[in-house]
């Protein structure tokens, strides 16, 4: 697949994720956070938290997913996951503290 294929899903993706999200202002702000960070890689086909909806041209988010991957990544990325994972509705006290880089009293 070249990249304007690869560009040309990733434009659907996110297309169909905004489609999804409309009306639900927490979920618009997890599809555009993660559409607009790190150049939208976490909005493709085939990532685990993409999930397709039954109508033709439309995704969700899957929260779990999303915040169990989150809980891989580390320094910003792992933050923006989490972040997007919360608006989403993931409990963000089940979920491991971030590390802030500042020291706990």
């Amino acid at each position: 697949m070249d990249m304007a294929e690869r560009a040309q899903q990733r434009t659907a993706v996110v297309t169909g994720l905004r489609r999804w999200a409309q009306g639900a202002p927490s979920d618009q702000a997890a599809v555009e956070l993660l559409a607009r960070c790190f150049s939208g890689r976490y909005v493709r086909p085939g990532v685990a938290w993409v999930r397709p909806c039954a109508r033709p041209g439309w995704y969700w988010l899957d929260e779990d997913a999303l915040a169990a991957y989150a809980d891989t990544a580390t320094g910003e990325e792992r933050r923006v996951l989490t972040l997007a994972a919360v608006l989403l509705g993931a409990d963000p006290v089940s979920r491991p503290q971030m590390d802030s880089g500042r020291a706990v009293a």
